[in-house]
């Protein structure tokens, strides 16, 4: 039986004060994997850079995009704008899932605008009148005559590859990537046994952010800011001087215990005794409790501009409680959640104002920042 966290320990109304000083637990691994580095600050303001890291790293990765749920029926539709990209993803008649570029191939228009549902099964581009089907393929086109025919034979909006997997909609932009549970690897594992597609998203939020998107990734992957950031709405909650970090490269992950529940229960398996908190390589984290989660993907808009679309989903009801009870509990969740967002925004969107510093020259991470150092190598390798 799927063992639950009591409600009343994963978001506490008065905090338990901040724990003193611990040695490190004895690991099989080491709880701090990687030596010490740096970076120079023009890893997260260069122009040049930041658009060699959309063409050659966010252009070549699996994204979480919508949860499954967005597109419940046949010919249900929504639109993904991220990375200067425009794509429809839509569920077909069969149950599966197509997605492709927003884009009419007659003169470049815009073709789908929001979300809602293709009932006739065609999309009309609204400048020239170019018709799609569902799956992209141009399947009327005024004057057809007009035009060499060698330029309509088997016209279609280029397709985007899309996989549905743990009740989410998965997309990327590349063509040679390997299938998403190849790329994924551990953190596919991982995450797998939360079996999310028995989750449900209840609540989300979008954040701007005035901060290169990698200041972002980094401020959500390490823990030692928390008793000073956080001091009031996590320092209670999670032991974080005892976050055990691995490198599972190119992503990362770390287990955190939690106060008043870890030591109680009894279960070899981490996801249901521990906060798991993982990094998809390069943008989205999954920041997991054993009966609900909240998930994140920082998308870079500019070199000093990134948003941030959060979500929570929530597993089934725990024995013990009721329907409205655990609804209760996951709206404070999602409160206390929000609260810690501001907190962290609070601080990274003073990153617009020093990026230009002559005093920024360059970060320094030490070993509790080791999946700081891993993510940072692993981007300038891709750049090379």
């Amino acid at each position: 039986m799927t063992q639950s966290i009591p409600a009343t320990k994963l978001a506490p109304t008065e905090p338990a004060p901040t724990e003193p000083a611990q040695d490190e637990p004895a690991q099989d691994e080491p709880q701090y994997p990687l030596a010490p580095s740096a970076v120079d600050a023009s890893v997260y303001t260069d122009q040049a850079r930041y658009q060699g890291e959309l063409d050659r790293i966010l252009s070549h990765a699996w994204f979480p995009v919508f949860p499954s749920a967005d597109v419940p029926k046949p010919r249900d539709y929504v639109v993904w704008n991220q990375l200067g990209q425009s794509v429809v993803i839509i569920r077909l008649d069969d149950g599966s899932v197509s997605a492709w570029h927003n884009v009419c191939q007659h003169r470049g228009a815009l073709l789908v605008e929001g979300s809602g549902r293709c009932s006739n099964g065609r999309f009309t581009c609204p400048w020239h009148g170019f018709v799609y089907d569902l799956e992209g393929s141009v399947r009327q086109v005024p004057l057809r005559e007009s035009f060499d025919p060698a330029q309509l034979a088997g016209l279609r909006a280029p397709a985007v590859r899309v996989v549905e997997w743990s009740g989410w909609i998965w997309l990327t932009l590349s063509d040679t990537l390997p299938d998403l549970l190849e790329y994924l690897d551990t953190i596919g594992e991982e995450l797998a046994g939360y079996r999310l597609d028995r989750f449900d998203t209840r609540f989300r939020v979008s954040v701007t952010l005035t901060a290169n998107w990698k200041i972002v990734v980094d401020a959500f992957n390490e823990t030692w800011h928390v008793p000073f950031t956080h001091k009031s709405t996590l320092s209670g909650l999670v032991l974080w001087r005892d976050a055990s970090l691995k490198i599972s490269s190119p992503h990362s992950w770390m287990t955190l215990p939690i106060r008043g529940f870890t030591d109680k229960v009894s279960n070899s398996d981490h996801r249901q005794t521990h906060l798991c908190h993982y990094l998809a390589f390069p943008n989205t984290i999954f920041s997991c409790f054993p009966n609900h989660l909240q998930m994140w993907t920082a998308w870079p808009v500019a070199p000093d501009k990134t948003v941030l679309n959060a979500y929570q989903l929530v597993g089934p009801t725990p024995d013990g409680l009721s329907d409205a009870k655990w609804e209760q509990h996951n709206e404070r969740d999602w409160k206390h959640f929000l609260d810690v967002l501001a907190e962290d925004s609070e601080v990274i969107n003073n990153f617009a104002a020093l990026a230009r510093s002559k005093g920024f020259r360059r970060n320094i991470f030490n070993t509790a920042e080791s999946r700081l150092t891993a993510f940072h190598d692993e981007v300038a390798k891709r750049l090379r």
